[in-house]
């Protein structure tokens, strides 16, 4: 009795040991992914090619502190909510500003990404800007959301707000907007397509700016490590050899 008690209690591990690996034959590719332990869950703003590039370059800092760590894309408003609320462990970037109005939010010291704000117009335009001031006379498509962008464009009575950097350009070659205010890296991706042949780079280093990575205060204690990473990994030139690797991935 004891020892068929036993078979049968070995013939269900089995079973169930069989059922197991078959359906991990059928599992998507995301649904394996949620079985990969990390420490630490990052927002990012999706649909952006700067965060494409950080979602190749933090984790690799991260990994120098032993650290793993997941990086979610959302909607620019709904990755500032998380991240601010706890949800999500921080921010991968935003701007310095960023941590002033988010107090919940510890900015790392040291920036460890820079961009610059260009403004893009069709070709058969006969739009001149010299300054920022010069932008608002004329009707400016932007992303909605960005920090950044908001800054520039305050005051401004002519805005035109897109979900991403490719709709503001469609809005570009459509007339609905004068000029697309978006960053230099996302906006010369863009310009390979056809589609977007008839758009002309206007003024490619309107405003430059420094990046910063944010973590929520419930873990304040990844603050001084990270930065310590972030410092010594710009240093000895390691930093600037990852974000080349990751820009040449995402132009591929």
């Amino acid at each position: 009795m004891i020892l068929n008690t036993i078979n049968w209690l070995d013939m269900n591990k089995f079973i169930f040991s069989l059922y197991i690996f078959i359906l991990s034959l059928f599992l998507p590719n995301w649904a394996l992914a949620q079985t990969v332990k990390y420490e630490y869950e990052f927002a990012s703003i999706e649909n952006d090619a700067i965060q494409e590039v950080i979602q190749i370059v933090l984790p690799k800092i991260y990994q120098t502190i032993d650290k793993k760590i997941i990086i979610t894309p959302l909607p620019a408003k709904r990755a500032h909510y998380e991240a601010n609320a706890g949800i999500k462990d921080g921010e991968t970037l935003r701007i310095y500003s960023y941590g002033d109005e988010n107090t919940n939010l510890i900015r790392v010291p040291t920036p460890y990404y820079s961009f610059s704000t260009a403004v893009f117009s069709l070709k058969s335009s006969q739009v001149i800007i010299n300054d920022l001031n010069d932008l608002k006379q004329y009707k400016v498509g932007k992303v909605s959301g960005i920090k950044h962008l908001e800054d520039i464009t305050k005051g401004f009575k002519n805005l035109y707000d897109s979900k991403n950097v490719e709709k503001v350009f469609q809005q570009l070659v459509l007339g609905n907007i004068d000029v697309a205010l978006v960053t230099l890296f996302e906006g010369e991706l863009l310009l390979n397509k056809a589609k977007f042949s008839e758009i002309q780079i206007l003024a490619p280093s309107l405003v430059k700016l420094d990046l910063y990575h944010y973590i929520h205060k419930n873990h304040e204690d990844l603050v001084e490590p990270i930065n310590n990473a972030i410092k010594q990994m710009k240093v000895s030139g390691e930093l600037a050899k990852i974000i080349a690797q990751a820009k040449k991935a995402i132009l591929k």
